[in-house]
């Protein structure tokens, strides 16, 4: 299975693209400029420069599926947020679907909603947004994706434990809650193989579950 990472220089993005490679998949790392390519050279990962606010078709192309994990960042302003999270991801979207790239499994965010509220509620409306795109996507166009969304909480830089909890979107956690980037990572690239996630949307956060069962039972 070919793979396009979409935000493969990112803190989640390079821990996708190693899990990948690890699965003896074949993971292509889109990244956004020239500078960024010698790790993945190292890793012996084939890049391919793409910019998510314009089409990004050539990268798309000859894939099997794609996994989002792109995002504009806590340093710019909310214009780039939404020509990232919002109009980027649906541009994404649409390229997958129009060239066969049919698996599509999407990082978004814990309180994604179009009509948030919250501190950040530009992120989260944006993000939101693009969520209800990957839907609905089927109504619109000839093609349809088999999507995933995945909703962590706030990310850390704790080593995974690949022990997890899940719940439907909305679900709020008693206590304190996290999720380890590598956790997140690890239920990205695992989504592909579990068609029990096809079409389903679920919070992710560190827990005790193994991650395959948890998977399982979303």
């Amino acid at each position: 299975m070919k793979v396009l990472v979409i935000g493969a220089n990112g803190k989640t993005g390079r821990r996708v693209v190693r899990r990948l490679k690890a699965s003896s998949r074949e993971p292509l790392a889109m990244i956004r400029t020239p500078d960024q390519r010698p790790a993945f050279d190292e890793l012996g990962v084939p890049t391919v420069l793409g910019d998510l606010e314009y089409p990004i078709d050539h990268a798309v192309r000859g894939c099997d599926a794609v996994i989002f994990a792109a995002g504009s960042g806590s340093r710019t302003g909310k214009d780039k947020t939404v020509l990232v999270d919002h109009l980027g991801a649906i541009r994404s979207m649409v390229a997958a679907a129009v060239h066969g790239a049919s698996r599509y499994v999407m990082l978004s965010s814990f309180r994604a909603d179009p009509r948030s509220d919250s501190r950040i509620k530009h992120y989260h409306r944006a993000k939101g947004l693009a969520d209800d795109f990957l839907r609905t996507q089927h109504e619109v166009m000839e093609q349809s994706l088999e999507w995933t969304i995945v909703c962590p909480a706030g990310l850390t830089e704790e080593p995974g434990t690949e022990k997890v909890a899940v719940g439907k979107v909305g679900w709020e956690p008693s206590g304190e809650f996290q999720t380890s980037r590598d956790n997140l990572a690890a239920a990205l690239v695992d989504s592909l193989d579990e068609p029990n996630t096809v079409r389903r949307e679920f919070v992710l956060i560190d827990g005790e579950t193994p991650l395959r069962d948890a998977l399982r039972s979303v």
